[in-house]
């Protein structure tokens, strides 16, 4: 029997068999997703986000009857698996611990819900097609061969287009550790985010900025969850299993709205830095000095506290919806000539 994966089931068997959600190698059993959940743990390792593979009801009746399953994608073939064990979950107990007490008016939650009618675990005897990776996707395994003289790597994750804030957080990180990986994520699917391909042009040309050999760009392939500070701790661990020994965690990071405190995932990453295994970067947020004319985050002094403006992707989006001009304080002029209302889904 054959089932068409989608790109979320995709992203995740690819960073599974790659090892970039190491430990963790293949999608979880209902015991390992209820350990995850309840005490972030993966066998005797820190975990603190289940991945797992959920299908909707229509999937479930068309396979259901089946223990062997053949993967494709885009007409392609992935892979085998057998030994299939359906299974389902405390769908409230995800929602809590992942998205807070509010998480029944989550976005992803809904999706979540809606998504994983039920959920299933196999075991996988063959994978095809190995050498043929997606376009820019390194394995930790061969990008850890590229980095095995740099002592310090710091990592920063985005799903933007970089903007100036970006680029003092890439400088930043630069001048304190000497080398860099930037690592956009790549599978937006909501209405109003960038493509993948302006992602990762635009952070190829920040790299350029730096003029260094020892600054790297290279996609994480997957999709936002929305997890607030359990996802980034997964991002955390994906960054450690690339071969950093630093990472940035951003203000909300990983968030939605409202949902969590601000420096939450900050808070959270640095009290389990230790169990993760790299250094957690917490610094406060930059954004532009109206006094200075310069991006920074020290408002030490209460006259440029009192005169800063926020950058944000919100801001830059806007510009680009009504076809105006990005501010220069807001974008880099050479990273803004890369992309229009054309570069959002």
């Amino acid at each position: 029997m054959y089932y068409n994966l989608n790109y979320k089931q995709y992203s995740d068997f690819l960073n599974l068999i790659n090892g970039v959600f190491s430990p963790l190698k293949n999608f979880v059993t209902k015991d390992q997703f209820s350990t995850i959940l309840i005490k972030k743990k993966f066998k005797e390792n820190f975990f603190p986000f289940p991945i797992f593979f959920g299908l909707d009801k229509k999937q479930f009746n068309k396979i259901h009857k089946h223990k062997k399953l053949l993967f494709f994608y885009n007409s392609k073939k992935i892979a085998e698996v057998k030994n299939i064990k359906f299974y389902s979950i405390n769908k409230d107990l995800f929602g809590e611990k992942i998205f807070g007490k509010n998480y029944k008016i989550h976005p992803y939650f809904k999706v979540f819900n809606e998504d994983n009618y039920i959920f299933l675990s196999f075991e996988i005897s063959k994978v095809y097609n190995t050498k043929k990776l997606p376009k820019y996707f390194i394995p930790p395994k061969l990008f850890k061969k590229k980095i095995q003289k740099i002592k310090f790597l710091p990592g920063f994750h985005t799903r933007n287009v970089p903007h100036t804030a970006h680029q003092w957080i890439h400088n930043y990180l630069f001048k304190k550790y000497g080398s860099l990986l930037i690592q956009p994520l790549i599978g937006q699917y909501k209405t109003g985010e960038y493509k993948n391909h302006i992602i990762m042009k635009s952070n190829l040309l920040a790299l350029n900025f730096l003029k260094s050999k020892k600054v790297f760009c290279i996609p994480f392939f997957s999709y936002p969850r929305y997890g607030g500070p359990r996802e980034a701790c997964l991002h955390a661990i994906v960054r450690k299993n690339y071969g950093c020994s630093h990472f940035w965690v951003g203000r909300d990071h990983a968030g939605y709205k409202n949902f969590f405190s601000i420096y939450a995932s900050q808070k959270f990453c640095k009290l389990n830095q230790k169990k993760i295994g790299l250094n957690i970067v917490s610094e406060k947020e930059p954004s532009y000095c109206n006094i200075r004319k310069i991006v920074t985050n020290n408002y030490k002094d209460l006259k440029y506290k009192n005169n800063k403006i926020l950058i944000s992707g919100t801001k830059i989006r806007k510009f680009l919806i009504n076809n105006k001009k990005i501010p220069k304080f807001l974008m880099s002029s050479k990273i803004a000539k890369l992309i229009s209302s054309k570069s959002l889904i």
